[in-house]
């Protein structure tokens, strides 16, 4: 039998907030001759009295601040939710003090954060992610520190000039895109950059290789933890074939040569006809340029494979190069090949119009090594042998360079010579006096 006592057994607590008073009763019930004791929550809402009983003091507390909090804020509205709603909202309130942070601050955080995530990722598994990545023991760097540490590591390792370049322009090119801690920086994101990159399938490789040596020289240094390799491996590998090779037939290699000024002519026509790549023609220096030993010789520090070859010089290569061959001196004195290429073709469709032929020349990219590559498998019939003459690996040439063309085809490339001129080289008189 339960026995209840109508009067408080002592002076109820007091919780006031502003001109609101809530009241906390204690009572005792007793039960089967126990004794318990019972808080009651009084307050008024507007005019009707309002009583909840709790067997806790520290419920009732809780709901007495609520309850005056709520009042004193003309929030009457929350005291109406239903009691599983108020259990929520209460333990929200809970977690939330330590914070000091309002509840609907709270829920408009969490919200923009939960809009930002990729679908069935949890915001817990972000945050669990940023610590990893962000551990109080890991140094924080820039992607364009990183970068340029990863750079001056690589001059005091004293990598070839032509490596350090290409590296250089790479490593410079991904700091512009991610101006951030690297620590921030996920594979959506490299994804996103790689895939609005301008360029073929090999470029993109090459780029990717690059940051991947980004991302482990920060781990090694301790501004990344290991499993940071984890965002580059997850990165979509593009395929380096970007579609068909394209290359010039020797007519219009012709129209090139005839259309180019004498400024131009040595380094179309090493790109042709030895298969140099641009920048080891921009580095190329006469005095490696032999024309009695027919061939080119391209140091270790000049080749981007950093590995010293000899390219051919062709009877036809040599007839391009006789006028202008000098004993030292830079082959060309151009630092930048794109605008002399569209103005090149600016010029052999100036010179098709006058003849009255009405097709449109367009630049093909990479095309002289391309065709250089192509042709010369055709003479020789021979690809390790051009792997090697090119810089490249056999591998590579089937893969990324070789056209099929037939043996005519190539015996007619490396016949185009200067009109009117044979294929006994003009030697300069200094020159031959060298």
């Amino acid at each position: 039998m339960k026995v209840k006592t109508d009067c408080p057994a002592e002076a109820p607590i007091l919780v006031k907030r502003g001109s609101v008073t809530v009241k906390i009763y204690t009572e005792s019930n007793s039960v089967n001759g126990a004794t318990y004791q019972q808080f009651t929550v009084v307050y008024y809402d507007g005019t009707q009295r309002k009583r909840k009983k709790f067997g806790k003091l520290a419920d009732a507390k809780r709901e007495a601040d609520l309850v005056a909090t709520k009042l004193s804020r003309g929030e009457h509205q929350v005291l109406q939710l239903t009691s599983t709603d108020r259990m929520i909202y209460l333990e929200a309130m809970e977690r939330l003090r330590p914070f000091q942070r309002p509840l609907n601050l709270a829920v408009r955080e969490y919200t923009s954060a939960i809009e930002q995530l990729p679908d069935g990722i949890t915001l817990k598994e972000a945050v669990d992610f940023f610590r990893r990545r962000n551990s109080s023991s890991a140094q924080k760097r820039t992607v364009r520190q990183v970068a340029d540490e990863m750079l001056a590591a690589k001059r005091t390792a004293k990598l070839s000039e032509v490596h350090l370049k290409d590296l250089e322009c790479r490593l410079n090119r991904f700091a512009d895109a991610f101006q951030m801690n690297i620590a921030g920086v996920s594979s959506s994101m490299i994804q996103a950059w790689l895939d609005a990159m301008k360029g073929s399938g090999r470029t993109k490789v090459n780029y990717l290789r690059v940051v991947s040596s980004l991302f482990r020289f920060a781990v090694k240094r301790k501004y990344l933890p290991k499993d940071a390799i984890e965002e580059i491996e997850a990165v979509e590998q593009v395929k380096e074939g970007g579609g068909e090779i394209e290359i010039f037939a020797p007519e219009e290699m012709q129209e090139i040569l005839n259309a180019a000024s004498p400024e131009m002519l040595p380094w179309l026509a090493i790109a042709a006809f030895a298969g140099l790549r641009t920048a080891e023609i921009h580095r190329l220096d006469w005095s490696g340029v032999n024309l009695l030993q027919k061939h080119i010789e391209i140091k270790a520090a000049k080749a981007k494979t950093a590995a010293r070859r000899l390219a051919p010089l062709t009877d036809n290569l040599a007839v391009w190069l006789g006028p202008y061959a000098q004993p030292v001196g830079k082959v060309t004195s151009y630092t930048s090949w794109w605008n002399q290429f569209g103005k090149l073709s600016d010029e052999v469709n100036r010179l098709r119009k006058e003849r009255g032929d009405l097709r449109e020349f367009a630049w093909k990219h990479n095309a002289l090594r391309h065709s250089f590559i192509s042709y010369r498998v055709a003479d020789t019939q021979n690809v390790a042998q051009v792997a090697l003459e090119a810089g490249n690996s056999p591998q590579m040439v089937f893969s990324n360079y070789r056209q099929l063309v037939t043996p005519e085809a190539a015996r007619a490339w490396f016949a185009i010579v200067p009109a009117g001129s044979s294929k006994i080289v003009p030697m300069r008189a200094a020159y031959v006096a060298a």
